[in-house]
């Protein structure tokens, strides 16, 4: 990467990265108000749920063709394949819709009988898949300002919305009312920007039927795979709820969370611009270097982060949030080392795309989710504490990651013998 290259890069990366860091901002202190002021753990656990579940349906609600946006050279079979990404969402958000009802009546006491959220779930995945889908695609237009711009909206709609539902006197329900405010809002200045810079194209059935050919990789390996390796989170949440309560459950919630919006702070502006920038390499010794140079990089940002975290004195916790939430700086700790090194793979996770390994990461997150289930249960048939569970759970999820570190040079090391990568 030469200086020209680099200079345009990070100045992309800190576009997205100004809107992200104001965003978060926000929404900590959203959170820290919400928390502190209205929500205890257990009434936090059902909200941290629902939309566990709706991310795992919006991150696959277009199949994860959104990826195949930023591939397209021309402006014209994008827009065509931006179509056939709209309806997908449509599709799988009911199908997410209607596979949460089900969940929902099973396990009606978590959620307090709340039936407005089988309303609420095909909205949540809709209006979030939307948001993947036009991130994609602003990306690929190199419209960055957009997508910082909509960060922030989201985010104070999102917070004004649950604080004011909160102060009203809502339940767990306001978090959810709000999160989806936020999305909806979000939404709206992408299609304002879009009308704004786009004409869109009459039905093409002959070409998207191409597209879909083309990027059939996507459907069936990519969108599987991440529908699963999202549903980690979900399955642990789940798990925990029911062997461990919902306080329990809500703390170890907010702790993922919390430590989610420090990572997404740079991880979801950072990989959106490094997807961009290695889509246009067609050297696999560049690619190589690429990789290695940010995945050093990262790995620094990130033990200097645990060793920061490590020296933070718990009562800092119980000061700005209250007693309720005393135990919450030790589970941050306990779940610290995993979520680093998903932070280094999560920004680099691009490269396996790239790489056309669609079909192999699918099988390696099938892996994933057996671990971590086989990982739970062993852990529960010793131990039977909530604590010692977080533990086993943190190291089978760093040895999975380190792994995953380990297959991406496998991979790009083994593609040296290609003097071309394909790129069409």
């Amino acid at each position: 990467m030469n200086k020209t290259e680099k200079n345009q890069f990070l100045k992309n990366v800190l576009t997205i990265f100004s809107g992200t860091t104001i965003a978060q901002i926000i929404n900590f202190s959203a959170i820290i108000i919400l928390q502190r002021y209205f929500y205890s753990p257990e009434e936090y656990a059902p909200f941290r749920l629902f939309f566990e579940f709706a991310a795992v349906f919006s991150s696959v609600a277009a199949l994860r063709l959104e990826s195949g946006l930023i591939l397209e050279r021309e402006d014209s079979r994008a827009l065509y394949l931006l179509r056939i990404c709209l309806k997908y969402a449509v599709i799988i958000s009911l199908i997410g819709g209607f596979i949460f009802t089900l969940y929902f009546i099973n396990e009606i006491e978590v959620f307090q009988y709340e039936w407005l959220l089988v309303v609420l779930m095909p909205i949540a995945i809709f209006t979030n898949g939307i948001i993947q889908i036009s991130q994609s695609f602003f990306t690929r237009a190199k419209q960055f300002s957009t997508i910082s711009a909509s960060k922030i909206i989201h985010s104070i709609m999102g917070g004004l919305t649950q604080i004011a539902t909160g102060i009203t006197g809502f339940n767990f329900t306001g978090l959810v009312i709000g999160r989806i405010a936020g999305l909806f809002s979000a939404d709206i200045n992408y299609l304002n920007k879009f009308l704004n810079s786009f004409r869109w194209l009459k039905k093409n059935k002959i070409e998207e039927k191409r597209l879909i050919k083309k990027h059939k990789k996507f459907i069936f390996f990519t969108s599987p795979g991440i529908f699963i390796g999202n549903s980690i989170n979900l399955v642990i949440l789940i798990m925990l709820t029911h062997f461990y309560g919902d306080e329990f459950t809500g703390l170890t919630a907010a702790a993922i969370q919390y430590l989610g919006l420090i990572c997404m702070l740079f991880s979801s502006s950072f990989a959106q611009v490094y997807y961009n920038q290695i889509a246009q390499i067609n050297d696999a010794k560049k690619l190589i270097s690429s990789y290695s140079y940010w995945i050093k990089r990262l790995g620094l940002v990130s033990i200097i982060g645990l060793v920061l975290l490590y020296f933070t004195p718990s009562s800092i916790v119980t000061y700005v949030l209250g007693e309720k939430w005393s135990g919450l700086l030790y589970i941050i700790k306990i779940i610290s080392p995993w979520i680093g090194l998903m932070f280094m793979t999560s920004s680099l996770s691009y490269i396996f795309i790239r790489l056309g390994k669609q079909r192999e990461i699918f099988f390696f997150d099938i892996f994933h989710l057996v671990l971590i289930v086989g990982t739970f249960f062993t852990s529960q048939l010793f131990f039977k504490d909530g604590f010692e569970t977080l533990y086993v759970i943190t190291i089978a999820q760093s040895i999975f990651y380190i792994l995953s570190i380990s297959l991406a040079f496998k991979f790009l090391f083994a593609n040296l013998k290609n003097k071309k990568l394909n790129l069409d």
